[in-house]
């Protein structure tokens, strides 16, 4: 069976199930709210405590749509001090499903997995997190879970207020043949653990169309704040650290409370305070 057209290259949603917009408010403040998260993040990482309960895991930080490794400096940063081994995707910007890009990001991630000897766990911003679905439909064994944040996945939201500019990337740089089948494995259930965190205020999409559906390896965290600052987002960093450092082993749900406290703390890895892993369900397609 061919792979399906990506609605955002028609702009037409044949089923006509396309989420809506977010409100121009949103839109127009998105910029605003993101500098005010990035000014928060650096008032509150300086009272944090160094040393966490990363364990040395590797972690490869993909960047949004034409944005590059700046834009993910913070969250690398946070993730070090948690503990985590941290690393940039070293492409330059992220202008979509070029097949440098495309070739590039398996090879960066092949030699970070040899390099380590141990699967790397993805965190992705925007497309990034897309890119990390991706690559852990394609190397599920080498993949230890992923993180998107703010992520569109879902058929319903590819029309968004950047698919425009989407689709000039795609005339400008020139997307892969492979783009259909990408996509449609993006659209697939994730074969590993998954988290997704994203926004109910964000600007740029409607949150619904990161959201995972329920399933015994997918989780959603809802943050407050924006599209552009979800990298800075003092809650969204929180969230994508605990949502790491629990152990495959001994997942638990994620709260609030426990991820602040932890946070704040700087604790090793929770262990004793895990609650048992809850009976398998199965993942919807």
């Amino acid at each position: 069976m061919d792979a399906p057209t990506p609605i955002w290259r028609t702009g037409v949603d044949p089923g006509g199930a396309t989420l809506p917009f977010p409100s121009w408010w949103l839109t127009a403040t998105d910029l605003v709210r993101a500098s005010v998260e990035t000014a928060a993040w650096h008032t509150v990482r300086h009272v944090l405590p160094q040393g966490g309960r990363g364990d040395g895991q590797p972690v490869l930080v993909i960047p949004g749509f034409v944005t590059s490794d700046i834009t993910t400096a913070a969250l690398r940063a946070h993730l070090r001090t948690r503990g985590f081994h941290t690393h940039r995707w070293t492409l330059g910007l992220n202008h979509g499903f070029t097949d440098a890009i495309l070739d590039g990001l398996i090879d960066r991630f092949d030699e970070l997995h040899a390099r380590h000897g141990r699967p790397i766990a993805i965190v992705g911003w925007s497309l990034g997190g897309l890119m990390a679905r991706w690559l852990a439909q394609i190397r599920p064994d080498a993949v230890e879970r992923i993180v998107c944040l703010g992520s569109p996945w879902r058929p319903e939201a590819e029309i968004n207020r950047v698919s425009g500019a989407f689709r000039a990337a795609e005339r400008h740089w020139g997307f892969s043949a492979d783009t259909e089948d990408i996509v449609e494995l993006i659209r697939r259930p994730v074969p590993v653990r998954s988290i997704a965190v994203y926004s109910p205020f964000d600007g740029l999409l409607h949150g619904d169309g990161c959201r995972q559906d329920d399933g015994d390896l997918c989780e959603n965290v809802v943050v407050p704040g924006s599209h552009c600052g979800l990298t800075h987002n003092p809650a969204a960093l929180v969230a994508v650290a605990d949502r790491l450092e629990v152990p495959l082993d001994r997942w638990r749900p994620f709260r609030w409370t426990s991820a602040v406290s932890h946070g704040l703390s700087g604790d090793g890895r929770d262990g004793a305070d895990a609650s048992p892993a809850p009976a398998p369900v199965p993942a919807a397609a």
